[in-house]
């Protein structure tokens, strides 16, 4: 039995924990940042009202500029060596998030996340990519569910570290200034957390490159451009934008949750739980969506998704400030979104060629965060305007249920260009 017969081989595993981890660590400095930045926060006053929406910005724009070109540097060399140099300079970049907030520097804390944004570009068209690499094609569909309920349950574990050494890290802070041990709680997760990674990709086997004759070339908007008119020509360039939209609402989701400490009258540590619970769901939905796979129901689980989604914000943006509510329709929400992404994660691997997966693969990733980018923009503008941030899920779940409707009238234009 050749290696990509089984799902769960050596190499899948390996890079299974490598994911884990990075996205553990990536959501550990989001959330600390976010905590210490949001209503109340030691960092409020320096970012103003709707800051988390900023950060999100500042996040986003790495993969923005650097996704695609990290694509091709995927197609170029081996995605296996790749992802152990991307992992030695996660080590450096730790060491600066540590001491961002150990002295309280929020500029330096910052630049840390941004770093870690930039080694996240480069990685994020390589995992993708190795997927399909290291696992059969009629396992693809199980292996990017296994992926995300993963990354999800690494959302979880990065989301309530954040929670918990934001605790800590709050109460040593005297005068704007961290004091004692709580100072360090933030570095010495991260540090953690990034060893935990460099040690897994250890393990990966040694992977060919899928076009090692492939030019050169430093300008990223040049391999946008090509990769998407090549997309154009086929179904790759819709499913890329339904993929999206779905990154656009979760960079407002989470940049929402860190003002629900304040609107539900809540610890940072409580509030930590509701997005351990939205982050288990949607693992728990990717899973569902992966093991019911079915060729002929992908388009109507994309529908389901969506129009779920659109939903639960609407009933998000109209609830009171109750806790019970509030993380019963965050599982739901994380119920539906995984039959909204699965499907379509999966298609965009199943139809890019070979040779071309990690262009195709990094300009996705980096149109689902100049995705996530507008939705923090549309945070920040919204929040400047006045409107709570709860409501802001009005505004989105309006939106979601457009995008059901258009996913509607193309599943059933692609039936009816079948059954020509």
């Amino acid at each position: 039995m050749k290696p990509r017969a089984r799902l769960w081989n050596l190499g899948f595993l390996s890079l299974l924990a490598t994911q884990f981890f990075e996205a553990a660590s990536d959501n550990l400095v989001k959330g600390a940042i976010g905590y210490a930045i949001a209503v109340g926060g030691p960092w409020e006053s320096f970012f103003g009202a709707g800051g988390n929406g900023l950060v999100a910005l500042a996040f986003a724009f790495p993969f923005i500029l650097l996704s695609a070109f990290g694509g091709r540097i995927a197609d170029r060399h081996s995605k296996s060596r790749i992802t152990i140099l991307l992992k030695s300079i996660s080590f450096i970049v730790a060491g600066i998030a540590c001491l961002g907030f150990a002295s309280g520097s929020p500029i330096v804390a910052l630049t840390a996340l941004i770093l870690f944004a930039i080694v996240s570009a480069f990685f994020g068209p390589v995992k993708y990519g190795m997927i399909a690499e290291l696992v059969a094609s009629d396992k693809l569909v199980r292996a990017n569910g296994v992926i995300n309920m993963a990354t999800n349950v690494a959302v979880i574990s990065g989301g309530l570290l954040a929670g918990l050494v934001s605790v800590h890290w709050k109460d040593s802070v005297v005068d704007g200034v961290p004091t004692g041990v709580g100072a360090y709680a933030p570095g010495v997760a991260i540090v953690a957390l990034v060893l935990c990674g460099f040690l897994t990709c250890l393990t990966l086997p040694k992977l060919a490159p899928q076009d090692p004759d492939l030019p050169v070339n430093l300008d990223p908007f040049s391999t946008y451009i090509t990769t998407i008119r090549e997309m154009r020509q086929t179904p790759l360039l819709a499913t890329c934008l339904a993929w999206t939209y779905f990154y656009f609402v979760a960079a407002i989701v989470l940049v929402i949750l860190p003002d629900y400490s304040a609107f539900l009258s809540i610890s940072d540590e409580w509030n930590s739980y509701l997005m351990a619970a939205m982050g288990a769901s949607i693992g728990v939905g990717c899973l569902s969506a992966a093991y019911l796979d079915k060729a002929a129901w992908r388009g109507r689980f994309v529908a389901l998704g969506a129009f779920g989604l659109g939903v639960v914000f609407l009933a998000l943006g109209l609830a009171p400030p109750d806790y019970t509510l509030t993380m019963i329709l965050l599982i739901t929400m994380g119920l539906v979104a995984g039959f909204y992404i699965i499907p379509l994660q999966s298609m965009l691997q199943m139809h890019a060629p070979d040779r071309s997966r990690g262009r195709v693969l990094g300009t996705a990733n980096g149109m689902s965060f100049a995705m996530g980018a507008l939705g923090g923009v549309l945070f920040f503008a919204l929040r400047s305007l006045g409107m709570p941030s709860n409501r802001v899920f009005l505004v989105v779940g309006a939106m979601t249920l457009g995008v059901c409707v258009l996913v509607i009238m193309w599943n059933r234009r692609h039936a009816a260009q079948e059954s020509r």
